[in-house]
């Protein structure tokens, strides 16, 4: 976790927050959102909005009323108490890339796997610069789906001793998940052990699987990610704007929601928007838009009191592992950082505007984490820093190589990366000439082999495993 040692940026002026307000306002009264669940339906209905079919117009009053009642901090906890996250409260967590259906590994492309799911955790779990397990790391697709959700949750609980996120593939995965951190964290009590990412089906639509998963996690006081599921463009506006003010209100619909099936229920609110490529309609990831997207309404997340997750992790269009992934996934790390989001999404392992998940591009990610937390760490001035004596002692035309100033701090006084190289060209060529890419692979390598799960009691551990194996023979996979 990083505490960001500099205010943040705001790009919006009190007459912008205040016409995006009235915005999102205006949408959800007059135009109204669709959830397609009756249950949600009746919900609403019970507190007093006006249903017309599946179209839900809102008092705008109330939704904000509503949104209020979110806390704006609290703290998603983890199987390990020394790794929980506090969320609102001044630090930024970064989690690992999430939804992939294939890998990338030592330049093959193919569906993702169990082991490679295990491995990504390991490798997740031993990187210091991440704070969260993850979600779905990967698509593990030699599982069946039906029970697929059992084996992701119960890698996240036992292969990782960080907070970790819900299924949310039917409301069924999300019991099973609340139940297998149940067991994990040995028991709720109240607490908020898990997130996960719900995506309304824009525009101003919310499907009845995303809903549902939102008043599951709502009724265990677990903590829904609102994220709005439009590419500037296509589902939204083309204008940043525009599709801001549609977000708000797709958003804010939902947390509204959330808050009537339990008032105070822990909620993120998702901030960042892809664009769409205009020629080709494709997703486009990494680009200034979404950089811009995310530091605006971050700033809007802090007007309204609510802690953020940035859609601005480690985020690439780019296919493979190049120049094109590396400048993209430093530009939106970079903003999530100047917004000071709570929790960045996808900061790591993000490749194919998210349709993979590559080893390589975790690790370099994991690197460029590296590098920007020391960048936006504090800088320290005081009589230590300032070294008088050491310039005295050296003078004019001297070096600082040898003196004791130096020799106290030489090991640890800059930041190393991992895979950036600072060697000359005759120490490169002599290591094998080697690319970042390359240089990646071998440090996953390195470290799966030297992997060890962290400790988990063995009696907790049958525990789980036969939950995951009992559900597994009711479900009949």
């Amino acid at each position: 976790m990083l505490r960001v040692a500099r205010p943040p940026v705001d790009l919006l002026s009190a007459a912008d927050i205040a016409a995006i307000d009235a915005a999102w306002r205006t949408i959800v009264s007059e135009l109204g959102v669709q959830f397609e669940n009756p249950r949600v339906l009746a919900v609403l209905a019970e507190a007093g909005q006006e249903v017309d079919g599946e179209t839900v117009r809102f008092d705008a009053d109330w939704v904000a009323a509503q949104v209020a009642q979110a806390p704006g901090s609290y703290t998603w906890h983890a199987r390990n108490p020394a790794r929980d996250i506090p969320i609102g409260q001044g630090v930024t967590a970064f989690a690992p890339t999430y939804g992939s259906p294939f890998v990338l590994q030592a330049g093959e492309r193919r569906n993702g796997t169990l082991e490679d799911l295990r491995n990504l955790v390991g490798l997740i779990q031993d990187a210091d610069e991440l704070d969260v397990a993850g979600g779905v790391v990967v698509e593990a697709q030699d599982i069946d789906v039906d029970i697929r959700h059992l084996h992701l949750v119960r890698t996240l609980a036992v292969e990782s001793d960080k907070p970790f996120m819900a299924a949310v593939n039917s409301p069924e995965a999300v019991e099973d998940s609340v139940r297998i951190a149940d067991l994990a964290l040995g028991g709720l009590a109240g607490r908020c052990a898990m997130t996960a990412i719900v995506n309304s089906n824009s525009p101003l639509r919310w499907d009845e699987r995303m809903s549902d998963a939102m008043m599951g996690l709502a009724r265990h006081g677990q903590a829904p990610i609102v994220m709005p599921g439009a590419l500037l463009g296509a589902m939204a506006p083309v204008t940043l704007a525009g599709g801001t003010a549609q977000m708000l209100a797709e958003a804010f619909a939902a947390i509204a929601l959330v808050q009537a099936v339990r008032p105070g229920c822990p909620v993120l609110l998702g901030v960042g928007l892809p664009v769409t490529n205009m020629q080709s309609g494709a997703a486009g990831f990494g680009g200034p838009e979404l950089a811009k997207g995310v530091v605006a309404h971050a700033q809007l997340a802090r007007h309204y009191g609510l802690p953020t997750r940035a859609l601005g992790g480690g985020l690439t269009t780019s296919q493979i592992v190049d120049a094109q992934a590396g400048w993209e996934a430093m530009q939106v790390l970079k903003a999530s950082l100047d917004a000071r989001a709570d929790v960045v999404m996808h900061a790591a392992g993000w490749l194919d505007a998210g349709l993979v998940a590559g080893y390589e591009k975790l690790m370099i990610d994991v690197d460029i984490i590296g590098s920007l937390c020391a960048e936006y760490g504090p800088l320290v001035v005081d009589d230590d820093e300032l070294a008088l004596d050491a310039i005295r002692e050296v003078g004019p035309g001297g070096h600082f190589f040898g003196v004791d100033h130096t020799l106290a701090r030489f090991r640890d006084c800059f930041h190393r990366p991992a895979i950036a190289t600072t060697m000359n060209v005759e120490r490169w060529r002599a290591a094998g000439s080697k690319t970042a890419e390359q240089r990646a692979e071998d440090l996953w390598r390195e470290r799966l082999a030297a992997h060890e799960p962290p400790p988990i009691d063995s009696a907790l551990l049958a525990e789980i495993d036969a939950y995951v194996a009992a559900r597994s023979a009711e479900i009949g996979g």
